[in-house]
């Protein structure tokens, strides 16, 4: 057990007194006044001397105390004299295992620090260290030094002058702490960012002039404008935004800023010379691990090409629109003068045909020599093809116009495939293809009668056309569960797959037709989508170039109960 633990230097002094007085009170009794000083003054000495040394015995156990925790921290503490630069008077061993000098190097070294700060920090560490002693505030710098085997670490510093009770200043002291993982790691993430082709910025979201901190080195070559400008003027980018959008950008900004969520908007900027540029500008609050906004990062992508791109865009669009709406004209005002020209051509040919057939029925033209009959048979083909193909375009106005007229009945589909065939028996025949039909199961469907023969005609006459000789071309009608199919399919020239989405298209000729001069302008199959669709059915085709055809024509709904074949319609 110490003494030292009980005796305090208040105690001491008590102790010294008691002495004195005690020496004193024994001498004047005894009559020994002056033996009674003597032993006073040995025992004050005696107590005074006890109690310095009890007091520097307490001083070192603190002081031991207060060393061991400083160099068990995981910091490089150090002292250093007010009065001179760099002239330590302590520093941690923690130092040595930083920057490989040991502490006799340190103590026998006073320019150590000086030698070992890195060229390019140095003037700009010392003058600031001047600046804060001089001036009695703290200390906070980032700066390299030069270890022992020649590598470079990366400190953060900080320090502060140390005063006594009375305010007198003491001693210069801090710690170190070793933040080059850090600045490695911040290295190569701005090499990384100053790769990229956009503007990426750091600040902090409550700063009084909401300046950038930093700066990638691409707004030079995005915008034009030198780092030096960005950081020279706090107002700059507020400034150059365009007067469109600064108000708009300030005030979402603020309201990104109040609540610390992400902000992404786009807006124009005025660049070098006066130009516009067009931003997309993504900004993100960056918060502490207590959950305070800490500092804002964001990146500013140009986007003047893709801006343009969608205006050029946008004009094309409306140009194009506006010409659809053109073309939409054009074509109501050529269906409409189809509909007048062949309206007003039916008149006149209906004339010639009939005042042909009384010529033709006169028994004086049984008296004509037969090169002068001919002559008559041939107006009369004419007409009646001229006849036909006015009934044609008249037909395709109207469907075109959504007027197409249907006389509806009950009708027996096997009867229509039957008159279609042995129509075109003839020209089959001339031909040498073999034209035959399957209606065993072609049920009563409802609809009308000529439209549809008009479909199988048109579609026997197409195969036939296309169908060269010893060909075969079969017409099939039966039974759907779901109404009534019509099949008509050809071992012909077939069509190629580009061709064959275009066919139902009027005056739509294929390629083969046109080069083998087949006859024909081009409306049969748009005539016959037309007449199918107007009956709620579906046509489609399926053709193999150099194998054949087939045209299928559906009509929906339950079809009626079949009969006998040749039954009366």
């Amino acid at each position: 057990m110490s003494l030292h633990r009980y005796v305090r230097p208040e105690r001491s002094a008590a102790v010294h007194l008691l002495v004195v007085a005690g020496a004193l009170v024994t001498g004047y009794v005894t009559g020994h006044v002056e033996a009674a000083l003597v032993a006073a003054v040995g025992g004050g000495l005696l107590a005074h001397a006890a109690g310095q040394t009890i007091l520097r015995a307490r001083t070192e156990v603190i002081e031991r105390r207060y060393r061991h925790l400083v160099e068990e921290m995981p910091l490089s503490l150090y002292i250093s004299a007010l009065d001179k630069r760099s002239n330590a008077l302590y520093v941690s061993p923690a130092i040595a295992d930083l920057l490989g000098f040991s502490l006799d190097e340190w103590r026998s070294n006073p320019q150590l620090f000086e030698q070992i700060l890195h060229p390019v920090d140095a003037e700009r560490v010392l003058r600031a260290i001047e600046a804060s002693k001089e001036l009695g505030h703290p200390y906070e710098a980032e700066y390299r030094l030069t270890r022992k085997d020649g590598s470079i670490v990366w400190v953060q510093d900080r320090a502060v002058t140390v005063h006594d009770q009375r305010g007198r200043r003491l001693h210069w002291q801090g710690f170190l702490v070793d933040v080059t993982a850090r600045k490695e790691a911040e290295a190569r993430y701005r090499t990384l960012v100053e790769q990229l082709p956009l503007i990426t910025y750091v600040d902090s979201p409550y700063s009084a002039d909401e300046a950038a901190s930093y700066v990638s080195p691409q707004v030079e070559e995005i915008l034009g404008y030198p780092l030096s400008q960005w950081h020279a003027d706090p107002s700059f980018f507020v400034e150059h935004l365009h007067p469109q959008d600064r108000e708009r950008v300030r005030e979402s900004q603020r309201a990104a800023r109040e609540t610390g969520e992400p902000l992404a908007l786009e807006y124009r900027f005025i660049a070098e010379g006066g130009r516009v540029v067009w931003l997309k500008d993504s900004y993100t609050t960056v918060r502490d691990e207590a959950g305070r906004p800490w500092y804002a990062q964001g990146f500013a992508v140009d986007i003047t090409a893709q801006k343009e791109a969608e205006r050029d865009r946008e004009a094309l669009l409306a140009q194009t629109q506006a010409q659809n709406e053109r073309l939409r004209k054009l074509d109501r005002m050529k269906d409409e003068f189809i509909a007048l020209v062949s309206h007003e051509l039916r008149t006149p040919l209906t004339s010639i045909r009939g005042y042909l057939e009384l010529l033709v029925d006169d028994p004086q033209t049984l008296e004509l020599p037969d090169l002068q009959r001919n002559w008559l048979q041939v107006i009369d083909r004419n007409a009646e093809r001229l006849m036909r193909l006015v009934e044609d375009l008249l037909l395709t106005a109207q469907a075109r116009a959504g007027s197409l007229a249907l006389d509806k009945d009950e009708i027996d589909l096997a009867a229509v495939v039957e008159h279609a065939v042995q129509a075109g028996a003839p020209v089959a025949a001339a031909r040498g293809i073999t034209l035959v039909s399957h209606t065993d199961t072609a049920p009563f469907v409802t609809g009308d009668r000529i439209r549809i023969g008009q479909v199988v005609d048109n579609l026997v006459s197409n195969a036939l056309k296309f169908t060269r000789e010893g060909g075969r071309v079969e017409v099939h009608a039966t039974a759907r569960r779901s109404g009534a199919r019509i099949e008509v399919r050809d071992n012909g020239m077939g069509i190629s797959e580009g061709e064959q989405e275009q066919l139902f298209e009027r005056f739509f000729r294929t390629t083969r037709a046109q080069d083998e001069a087949i006859p024909g302008v081009g409306l049969g199959l748009s005539i016959a989508k037309a007449i199918v669709e107007a009956h709620g059915g579906r046509i489609s085709v399926r053709s193999i170039e150099g194998r054949g055809t087939t045209f299928r024509v559906d009509f929906p709904g339950v079809p009626a109960e079949l009969r006998p074949l040749g039954s009366a319609a």
